[in-house]
């Protein structure tokens, strides 16, 4: 076995092709019964100018997709590239632990606060989605369209409002070395 070299696949060269692929990092605001939450996402994009459309991705058992379907409502905020990593690391963790396959009883048991510590107020148009103090702006958003694509569900929304907060960069995956692509 020593020397063996691997072959690759062509979906291995499709998948290093993806990876190269830059995206924007968001922390996408939702609530339920009262109790805002935050996802991570970086599958995120204006997708019409008449009317204001963007569209976001979220796995298929996304308990933020499950909001979304709830209330109707998402907020999109765009993170800073300064310190905007630390608040990114606070939104990777799902809420619910045991979504992480592998974990022990114990861990797999935990529920996580995301926006513990963080800086953010509620949306109204959104009603009760959060909005990140430190975002570089955000979007205020309502549900249009849920279609399946793939193992993924793309989810339109109309752009009720948005703002920005504060010049500098915005955080990508330039920046930080992730990617989400397979």
């Amino acid at each position: 076995m020593v020397g063996r070299k691997i072959q690759k696949t062509e979906d291995d060269f499709i998948r290093e092709a993806m990876h190269e692929l830059p995206y924007g990092i968001y922390v996408i605001g939702t609530t339920r019964g009262g109790k805002p939450n935050g996802m991570i996402a970086d599958w995120v994009m204006q997708i019409s100018f008449e009317p204001r459309l963007v569209v976001a991705a979220f796995e298929r058992d996304s308990s933020s997709l499950g909001r979304i379907r709830d209330h109707g409502y998402y907020t999109v905020n765009l993170l800073p590239q300064k310190d905007g990593l630390l608040i990114a690391q606070r939104f990777v963790q799902p809420s619910n632990a045991a979504k992480v396959r592998g974990r022990s009883d114990e861990a797999a048991a935990q529920q996580h606060d995301k926006l513990a510590g963080i800086d953010y107020r509620l949306s109204e148009r959104a009603p009760g989605c959060p909005i990140l103090e430190d975002a570089v702006a955000y979007l205020e958003c309502a549900a249009d369209q849920f279609i399946e694509a793939g193992d993924h569900v793309l989810v339109t929304a109309r752009v009720l409002y948005g703002e920005v907060q504060q010049s500098g960069d915005p955080l990508t995956s330039t920046f930080t070395g992730w990617s989400y692509s397979g």
